[in-house]
């Protein structure tokens, strides 16, 4: 699975819809600068950047 070719959530401004292991892979490989979060609506997960984020708003 390819994050950048993933479908993306409607719900979840358009974040990637990862499956688990994906997504902790990411958060692995990014030293714990993403977070997992499960979707709220059920698409699978996503991973975020909460300091980017933060200082982005």
């Amino acid at each position: 699975m390819r994050y950048s070719s993933a479908l993306r959530c409607s719900a979840c401004e358009q974040r990637a819809i990862l499956e688990r292991a994906v997504a902790a892979k990411l958060v692995a490989e990014s030293h714990h600068a993403l977070v997992l979060y499960e979707c709220p609506v059920g698409n699978g997960v996503h991973v975020r950047n909460p300091k980017f984020e933060k200082n982005s708003t």
